[in-house]
């Protein structure tokens, strides 16, 4: 069964916005290593809880956090708010994913706003052993 992790969509695209409007980006370690530029994405982490950021430089500050990258933790993994969770999915080291949004051929970001502008609530990463897919929703189905 998959893992669903729900992001608040409108901090979401606020994190997405900031990424496609720099001008750098942080690359993922496959970039770094093949010489590629980031075009532009989230970052999808798992270390100390479960969140997104922006890949853009300069960072995207959090005005709560001096010194801080702003962050979008899913639904029930903020260590701050939640009790540590873990599940078998993620697996059991951290890891940065780049959830590119200017990927042809339905880029990310314009899904991102138009599930904005119709209503969406929530950005759905549906989480299993080996692949991760992602969909909108108007309230997260949580257990």
């Amino acid at each position: 069964m998959a893992l669903h992790l729900y992001f608040p969509l409108p901090e979401t695209l606020r994190l997405a916005e900031h990424a496609v409007a720099a001008a750098e980006h942080v690359a993922s370690y496959t970039e770094r290593e093949d010489g590629v530029a980031c075009p532009g994405a989230l970052e999808w982490v798992h270390d100390d809880g479960v969140y997104l950021m922006s890949n853009g430089l300069p960072r995207l500050a959090d005005p709560q956090r001096p010194g801080s990258n702003l962050t979008v933790y899913a639904h029930g993994w903020n260590p701050r708010l939640d009790a540590h969770r873990s599940d078998p999915d993620l697996g059991g080291d951290d890891f940065v994913e780049h959830l590119h949004l200017t990927a042809e051929p339905d880029p990310l970001i314009g899904q991102l706003r138009r599930a904005h502008t119709v209503g969406y609530q929530w950005l759905d990463l549906m989480v299993e052993a080996d692949t991760f897919t992602h969909r909108f929703t108007r309230t997260p189905r949580l257990a």
